[in-house]
């Protein structure tokens, strides 16, 4: 049975999605209404509309990728799919090529590539036969993806003629029908983060006082559509400083914002009983974790919650990436147990998570802050769903849906894009610089990715300590990771599957739970981000701080698919780490495992050195070999070429 549901979109208006009935709603039948207004959403924006600090217009890339991959994973799922338009010059750099590296993971039925070029009909691309249109029906194709901006209406008329039985997606109809209409190629880079640096760079570098007004007033503008008020009170100072006109204008609507902002952290400093999780995508522990001149622990980053979290210094995520880690997390399974890209596994239902599953048993109101992109959980009516782009805005419309409910909620937000690659943030010392995760070992980032890293931490920083004071000390406050992630490392040029035995920059997550109602404190016994529900549970049911104490933890790769790394991996001699591989992590020992059949032992610290055959590290293996299932899957073909 198919049934409507809703999330909160960008505009603030309800957004339908069609999809399966889950069992909780067909044995519970309860859930949350379809829209929930805020007061204090409403009061600002009525502030900022007065004193005409609005935002110019900007299409965020991050909304259009969302869009893209939304139409992708509703409309190609278990369908036979097929793209239309190739193309000769710069293709690695064109539509066809930016689907397939972008969506891949959402394209699992793609079986072709259509053009009507006959020098390139026959051939290869990517990986993918290059077909007339006639063919179109040998390949039993039910859905076309039109690939050009310039030709798309051509190419539409064309799928009707040639294969009138086929659906098409024209990525720019699916951007107008969700209200964005744009005059570039969907993937280029714009959004707010990186707009928020060229306003500023206008704003350092111009001459004329007129012009130093004009950015440094748009600076402000989308500083507070953002909702990041930490930078917009520092432009807003430094405009009154400056005496740019009317400046005391921009004061006075400080003062309105700030009050604003006082009457949300009164309302909620004397709750109890609310939790918060803030799933921040790639926030490793290798950054978060450290220690101060006398070698004692320290947190680098958060310190803020150091006097009341318990902190989780030895947490493995089961994957490197998030929704090969995400399975672990919230449905406590490895990703080799199901095929997580397959029927989107990597979205969950309500009794998948078991923790949830309890919070609404209890009556909590549940909230989710996400992104189109990934929802983490499917729709139903018993989650409210709110969808939002950067950080600082969530941050805001949590405290203020807090505000207004008389009842203890749990709130849910995911912060994709702050730390994972391209890592963009609200204050960047240096001009952006767009690069994908699939680019490690690839591209030589070294002038400029440390330090694009460096500017997010500290952004992610500022706003979470700027915001720990709308949120009461008497709730539950997680910050938490999905996976960690290799970013440079000057010693090895290596992809990132080759970091399969440096789990610091693959697995190991940050992981704190604040309470002030735990015992606060280190915790550096080995965990699995598996044991995530089981501590949840505890801390916020039982107020109680859950240590497993696992002797092994267990992390796993799937095969790599990405063709352009498939082809650096045969050129360098690493196809035996393409095909998939099991980690084992205990204090002492890393055993690596491909599919292929290699095996390695690392004594730790030093992982680079395979110390396979010593009389520790065949116990070791023996040991997991033993206790835990070091296969492989079935669902997908061990190859040993590209194709």
């Amino acid at each position: 049975m198919k049934k409507e549901s809703y999330y909160i979109g960008m505009d603030g208006n309800p957004k339908m999605i069609e999809r399966a009935e889950s069992n909780l709603e067909r044995h519970a039948g309860k859930g949350m209404g379809k829209d929930m207004g805020n007061i204090y959403e409403d009061r600002l924006e009525e502030i900022i509309g007065k004193y005409g600090c609005t935002a110019p217009a900007l299409a965020d890339s991050r909304l259009i990728n969302a869009i893209v991959l939304d139409a992708f994973n509703r409309r190609c799922g278990g369908k036979k799919v097929a793209i239309w338009g190739v193309g000769k010059k710069n293709a690695v750099n064109g539509h066809c090529a930016v689907i397939i590296n972008r969506y891949i993971l959402s394209l699992a039925g793609l079986k072709c590539l259509i053009d009507s070029d006959r020098d390139i009909q026959g051939s290869l691309f990517m990986g993918y036969p290059v077909i007339d249109p006639s063919e179109i029906a040998d390949y039993g194709i039910d859905i076309i993806i039109i690939a050009s901006k310039g030709s798309r209406k051509n190419i539409r008329d064309n799928i009707k003629k040639a294969a009138p039985q086929c659906e098409y997606i024209d990525i720019y109809e699916e951007l107008e029908h969700a209200g964005v209409k744009i005059d570039f190629n969907f993937f280029s880079e714009q959004n707010v983060y990186t707009e928020l640096y060229r306003q500023r760079h206008l704003y350092e570098t111009a001459e004329d006082m007129a012009d130093k007004e004009k950015y440094i007033q748009n600076l402000i503008a989308y500083y507070l559509k953002i909702r990041d008020f930490y930078y917009a009170e520092h432009f807003i100072h430094e405009y009154h400083d400056k005496k740019y006109a009317d400046s005391g204008k921009y004061m006075e609507m400080l003062a309105e914002i700030k009050a604003l902002c006082q009457e949300v952290k009164e309302k909620n400093a004397n709750r109890s009983g609310d939790v918060a999780i803030h799933l921040i995508d790639s926030l490793r522990a290798m950054d978060v974790y450290g220690e101060d001149d006398n070698g004692d622990f320290r947190l680098n980053y958060f310190k803020e919650y150091g006097k009341t979290a318990a902190i989780y210094t030895q947490a493995y995520s089961t994957g490197p990436a998030t929704y090969e880690s995400m399975i672990g997390t919230i449905k406590q399974k490895l990703s080799f147990e199901e095929n997580v890209y397959e029927d989107n596994h990597f979205m969950f239902e309500m009794e998948e998570f078991e923790f949830l599953h309890e919070v609404y048993k209890k009556g909590m109101p549940i909230r989710f802050y996400n992104s189109r992109d990934y929802l983490v959980m499917n729709p139903c009516n018993g989650i409210y769903m709110k969808e939002q782009l950067h950080m600082p805005e969530k941050l805001w419309a949590m405290a203020c849906d807090i505000a207004v409910s008389s009842e203890p909620t749990f709130n849910f937000a995911y912060y994709p894009w702050e730390l994972h690659f391209p890592m963009l943030c609200g204050y960047m010392t240096g001009e952006p610089q767009i690069r994908q995760f699939a680019d490690v070992g690839l591209e030589d980032m070294g002038d400029f990715i440390q330090r694009q890293l460096a500017d997010c931490l500290v952004y992610v920083d500022r706003q979470f300590s700027y915001y720990k004071s709308f949120f009461s000390d008497s709730m539950t406050t997680v910050i938490m990771a999905d996976h960690s992630q290799p970013v440079y490392d000057e010693t090895r040029g290596d992809p990132f599957f080759m970091f399969c035995n440096d789990p610091d920059r693959v697995s190991h997550v940050a992981f704190l739970v604040s309470d002030s109602r735990l015992e606060a404190g280190v915790y550096d016994s080995l965990i699995s981000m598996l044991d995530f529900n089981e501590i949840m549970e505890k801390a916020v049911f039982g107020h109680e701080v859950f240590v497993p104490e696992r002797k092994v933890v267990q992390y796993q790769f799937y095969n790599v698919q990405n063709r352009r790394l498939r082809e650096v991996a045969l050129q360098r001699g690493l196809m035996d780490y393409t095909e998939g591989i099991q980690c084992f992590l205990s204090r002492e020992y890393l055993y690596v495992k491909t599919a292929t059949g290699v095996r390695e032992v690392y004594a730790l610290p030093d992982n680079r050195t395979n110390v396979i055959g010593s009389a520790g590290a065949e116990e070791f293996v023996e040991y997991v070999e033993a206790n835990f299932d070091t296969g492989f899957p079935g669902f997908w073909t061990i190859r040993s070429t590209v194709s």
